[in-house]
């Protein structure tokens, strides 16, 4: 569901706190060293509410941010500013997205493909591509079909995508970039409810 006002209406609760472990994990392997990362330009693509922009500024990162939600952009902002920190945000969608070719040196998209829908999962991929400097990573974090958040009427209206999903969006990408398709799950319960994610991390090609 990439209604904006639906994800408006989500993003008044704030959303998440704390980033993600996988985000934390995947930028600090790759950028270890603090002062290195100054005027690197990382797109937390979907930022929602800002808590990646946040981590991304907060740790040296020259921080930008795009979310289909005005609220979320406007929450992000807002986090920003009672930290003291600085980042671009601004209202925009996966694909197409408003940035030129070879921008960033990497890139996060968490929780967002399976929010947009299974027509959007091959253009987003490509834009990711398109928009990282050759041999920049890439982070996409999304929901399986089993994720328990598809249950029970699923009321944010995601899309759990199948293997053979992410396979046929991937498939074009594979002359441009280095992809790996991977699974994170988390339980809760005694393992009685599963979140269920799709973890892709790709790095773009070099000429």
């Amino acid at each position: 569901m990439s209604d904006p006002t639906h994800w408006d209406n989500w993003n008044r609760g704030g959303g998440p706190r704390y980033p993600k472990e996988k985000v934390v994990q995947f930028l600090f392997r790759r950028f270890p060293d603090r002062a290195a990362r100054a005027g690197r330009r990382v797109l937390d693509l979907g930022c929602g509410s800002g808590v990646h922009m946040v981590f991304l500024a907060q740790e040296g990162f020259d921080a930008h941010g795009t979310d289909i939600s005005p609220v979320g952009v406007a929450n992000t902002h807002a986090r920003l500013a009672e930290a003291g920190l600085s980042g671009a945000v601004a209202v925009g969608s996966v694909a197409p997205i408003d940035y030129p070719d070879g921008h960033f040196d990497a890139l996060i998209c968490i929780g967002v493909l399976e929010c947009a829908g299974p027509d959007l999962l091959a253009p987003a991929l490509a834009e990711v591509v398109r928009v990282l400097k050759p041999g920049a990573p890439a982070l996409a974090l999304f929901a399986a079909h089993t994720d328990f958040r598809l249950r029970d009427g699923n009321v944010l209206g995601l899309h759990g995508f199948t293997d053979a999903e992410v396979s046929d969006a991937i498939a074009p990408l594979r002359d441009r970039a280095e992809v790996w398709m991977d699974r994170h799950i988390t339980t809760y319960e005694n393992r009685r409810i599963e979140q269920n994610e799709h973890l892709l991390t790709l790095i773009k090609g070099k000429p």
